[in-house]
């Protein structure tokens, strides 16, 4: 789910495969389909921003996933992204993934799951589970939910470039 916070920019995620990263061809990709071209601007604790003016890529990784966070100005540039992107890339969403979720047998899939936010809030679907999660019978489900609550707070920060 993509939302558009108090900042008016447009955010949400791509959980890509954890051996693809906003290379060349990709940025290529995205400069062709929004006329923008993103620059490499550092690294954060978060990930590596890149940015054109005041809009954001931020490619993340955290507990063996991988996602790209967008920060754009409106739903149709998040779109021409996303078209991008699925183009050079396979991408999970946040349906799909929790649709795939087997908490028995990966918990640390609510990781990803929440990736898929872009650090915005999570759908009502998801924001369900993970209340479910808090309270599961599994002491390992409880403490991956934990983890991926926390690590989704930290996305939700400002990104300041070191």
């Amino acid at each position: 789910m993509s939302e558009e916070p108090a900042s008016g920019q447009h955010w949400t995620g791509l959980v890509i495969r954890p051996d693809d990263w906003l290379d060349k061809d990709l940025l290529t990709a995205i400069t062709l389909a929004t006329g923008t071209t993103f620059e490499r601007l550092g690294r954060t604790d978060v990930g590596t921003v890149f940015a054109a003016g005041d809009e954001q890529i931020v490619e993340v990784e955290c507990a063996g996933a991988k996602a790209l966070f967008l920060r754009l100005r409106s739903a149709e540039r998040t779109a021409a992204v996303t078209e991008a992107v699925n183009r050079h890339t396979l991408t999970w969403t946040e349906p799909v993934l929790r649709s795939q979720l087997s908490l028995d047998t990966d918990p640390y899939g609510l990781v990803p799951l929440l990736m898929a936010t872009g650090g915005g809030a999570a759908e009502p679907a998801t924001a369900d589970l993970l209340e479910r999660t808090l309270v599961h019978p599994s002491e390992q489900v409880r403490e991956a939910a934990g983890y991926a609550m926390r690590m989704s707070k930290a996305w939700t920060s400002l990104f300041v470039v070191s």
